[in-house]
């Protein structure tokens, strides 16, 4: 007889059918009806509730205090590896991928050791692993630390950025870096705004005195992403490497990705729940409180936007939902405080420049995804649900079927949901609700049809019943393969001679 440590009785996989999960080793080992106990397994009842994967948040910054840049502007970040990952679980996710950020002139190997010695020093409640941010794509770094990284240490996905003075990189930087992903099979994430067009706007608004939390987005306007999301759709086309355009914000660089996808070209796609949610206004609030919602690209204004990023959602442009989690605390004078002054008239005043970019999300990203998508709007299923938040993510990243699957030897990451006739609606409130080391969250006063009742990591209970269960550092690095969601490699006579010159 199969013996079980756990079983999970009377799930509703994925929302589609019900039955019993028997859990063993940390897999899942058995599913059916009527799983059979001993005196040593625990039982869990589902009461018919949804269970889903566990979430896979492929874009995720803790510790950023740690990298180059933070350091030289004096952020320090709201969360440590430790809390940020407590977080992660408390809402559902039980992976999560981190940036090693490579200052100029870095080692690039130097900085990844130091963030595996960072999350063995914090610990972890989820596994994790590492994206290598580079912004110096020097010959030793291409051609010798970057093999190792991704061939030895499991290092699968790199990052690249055209905006920001000290991380951007040329556009022959970006074709060796593309040049070099393609042979390591890894995948290239790319910020994609015009980094020469939001410093122009920015130094004009500057000039002018415009600097307030809300002419962030005036700095950063929607043709930046678009123009920067074109030039890396047609670098991704020429070189033939697999690539996401993170944190896409507006309809205009969606009809790139589409077209590209159409002809199935290598380009995936991110958004994150602010582009959902939030808009341009939350930028105006009074008493410098804009600061709270400072993130790149900026929040928009255009109703119409908000609705084409849903849009998106359904129809599959996007692959993955994400949650950029890049806290700051409010009330700290090395959080979003730094960009606080007063005027002339001692009223309040921002410097939007000074202010550290990023939103705390981690943990709201799932739930608010089944809120919002599954049960208000019901613009999408479950089944759409677990692919943008688990299932994707896992395919892209190659971590799948080991994560993002409920399935017979898959690790046992689950999600157990509240039955839906039971759970009282709640409107989320930061300091009750939260498990985070930032002071506040965006998504505050938004109401909650839905939200995790419970979280195994690898079959051990995480999170339950609104309380943290499972102990810091049962977390695990996880090396990871190859991207194994479906692309088309290009063919041809054109890329022949292109590959051969190269």
């Amino acid at each position: 007889m199969q013996e079980f440590d756990t079983i999970l009785r009377n799930a509703c996989v994925n929302g589609s059918y019900t039955c019993d999960i028997g859990i063993k080793n940390q897999l899942i080992s058995a599913m059916g009806l009527g799983l059979v106990a001993t005196e040593d397994t625990e039982i869990i009842d589902c009461e018919g509730a949804v269970v889903t994967p566990g979430g896979v948040d492929g874009h995720v910054h803790l510790a950023q205090d740690r990298s180059p840049r933070a350091r030289a502007a004096g952020y320090v970040s709201a969360d440590t590896i430790e809390t940020g990952t407590r977080s992660a679980v408390a809402g559902g996710t039980t992976t999560v991928l981190l940036f090693a950020e490579q200052a100029k002139g870095q080692s690039l190997k130097e900085q990844v050791a130091n963030y595996h010695f960072l999350a063995q020093e914090q610990g972890s409640y989820a596994d994790y692993g590492f994206h290598a941010i580079i912004t110096d794509p020097t010959e030793e770094v291409l051609e010798n630390e970057l093999p190792t990284l991704a061939r030895d240490g499991g290092i699968m996905s790199m990052k690249l950025f055209l905006t920001y003075k000290h991380m951007r990189i040329s556009d022959k930087q970006f074709l060796q870096a593309l040049k070099k992903a393609r042979e390591l099979e890894m995948v290239a994430l790319v910020h994609a705004e015009n980094g020469d067009l939001v410093d122009f706007f920015t130094e004009q608004l500057e000039e002018m005195g415009l600097t307030n939390p809300m002419y962030k987005a005036i700095a950063h306007p929607p043709e930046a992403e678009a123009e920067a999301v074109n030039r890396a759709v047609t670098f991704s086309s020429i070189m033939d490497t697999p690539m996401l355009i993170v944190h896409v914000s507006v309809e205009e660089p969606m009809r790139v990705i589409q077209r590209a996808q159409s002809l199935l070209k290598p380009v995936f796609a991110e958004t994150c729940p602010q582009y959902l949610l939030l808009g341009k206004k939350r930028l105006e609030e009074e008493h410098f409180c804009g600061a709270k919602y400072i993130c790149s690209p900026p929040l928009r204004s255009d109703p119409k936007e908000i609705e084409s990023i849903w849009r998106g959602i359904v129809n599959g442009t996007f692959t993955i939902f994400s949650s950029d989690h890049c806290p700051y605390r409010f009330n700290d004078a090395q959080g979003k405080q730094l960009g606080f002054s007063r005027g002339c008239d001692g009223k309040p005043k921002g410097v939007f420049t000074k202010i550290p970019n990023g939103l705390p999300g981690v943990e709201t990203r799932v739930p608010l995804l089944f809120s919002e998508g599954v049960l208000k709007r019901r613009c999408i299923d479950v089944k759409r649900f677990v692919e943008l938040t688990s299932e994707n993510p896992a395919k892209l990243y190659g971590l799948y079927p080991k994560k993002g699957a409920i399935q017979i030897g898959s690790d046992a990451d689950l999600v157990v949901w509240h039955p839906q006739d039971s759970f009282t609606p709640r409107k989320l409130n930061h300091d009750r609700d939260l498990h985070d080391g930032c002071d506040y969250t965006p998504y505050e006063g938004i109401e909650f049809l839905n939200w995790p009742r419970m979280t195994l990591l690898r079959g051990e209970i995480m999170f339950r019943e609104g309380k943290i269960v499972g102990e810091n550092g049962y977390g695990q690095f996880i090396r990871r393969k190859p991207c194994s969601l479906p692309f088309q490699r290009r063919m041809g006579k054109q890329w022949d001679v292109l590959q051969a010159a190269l």
